[in-house]
């Protein structure tokens, strides 16, 4: 799909224009992404008091999007929101573990910057589908706030303060408004075509236990008197598709993290 032709962005709606640009570096490596991108920006821009020149704007962006909806509703990552959430919500957390790896090992560069930035507006984007769960939440600010606190020090030649320390909240209002300065086709230092090609996400495997058990535990299934309501099983829907995802990526943790929420949703109605 052919990236919208959309009039000048009006200076009353440049809040959205770090969405627009995330969806211009994503338009050919991940539509599907640019897609909820815009779709956040079209959602945001609506929030703003408008003039008719804003009006014009937005109105191109619908269009587009309404288009595009069409012409991908065979792609499950745009018609169905539960893998469209857990793909971006992969996606995003991807970028932050290579990110958090390299400025552990202070490798600091614009790569890094780069990577923490579009995990923190993609988590942004991400409330598309509703409200962000806390540690969501708190990893798109850490991530927000530890891209401004690099750009800052690259900028002033600061050596910068070691990861995860309380993140300051101006910081990360100013991360809001920075501009990086980046293009799409902007070349790593590490070798690889692109910043986000380059993520993995970290397998680890269990330590063995140091003596083996007595005996095997025998797994009994009671039978369970909860009674599972409609939203519930759409919640553990939502684990699996989380699961499936994460297994694309290799991510096995998460992928039982998430099918053990999805057995406690049905099992015991607890909503994670």
């Amino acid at each position: 799909m052919a990236p919208p032709t959309l009039p000048p962005l009006p200076s009353n709606l440049k809040s959205i224009q770090h969405y627009l640009k995330i969806a211009m570096d994503y338009e050919t490596r991940d539509p599907s992404i640019s897609y909820w991108c815009r779709l956040h920006a079209l959602q945001t821009g609506l929030s703003i008091k408008k003039e008719k020149e804003d009006l014009s704007f937005l109105l191109a962006l619908m269009d587009w999007l309404e288009k595009t909806k069409q012409n991908m509703k065979s792609n499950e990552t745009v018609s169905n929101e539960i893998v469209a959430q857990a793909h971006l919500e992969n996606v995003a957390v991807k970028l932050f573990n290579w990110a958090d790896t390299e400025d552990r090992q202070k490798h600091y560069n614009k790569n890094v910057v780069k990577a923490f930035y579009s995990a923190g507006m993609l988590l942004d984007v991400s409330s598309v589908f509703g409200e962000l769960n806390e540690d969501v939440a708190q990893q798109k600010k850490y991530a927000k706030w530890r891209a401004a606190h690099l750009h800052n020090c690259l900028n002033s030649g600061e050596i910068p303060s070691e990861p995860a320390p309380k993140p300051d909240e101006q910081l990360i209002n100013d991360s809001e408004n920075l501009e990086y300065g980046f293009s799409s086709d902007f070349k790593p230092e590490s070798g690889h075509s692109h910043v986000h090609d380059s993520v993995r996400p970290s397998i680890s495997v269990p330590p063995k236990p140091d003596t083996p058990p007595s005996s095997v535990p025998t797994y009994v299934q009671e039978t369970s008197s909860v009674l599972v309501t409609p939203e519930q099983i759409v919640q553990a829907q939502k684990h699996c598709k989380y699961a499936s995802s994460a297994l694309t990526y290799e991510d096995v943790p998460t992928a039982i993290d998430n099918l053990q929420k999805a057995l406690r949703v049905l099992q015991l109605g607890q909503q994670s």
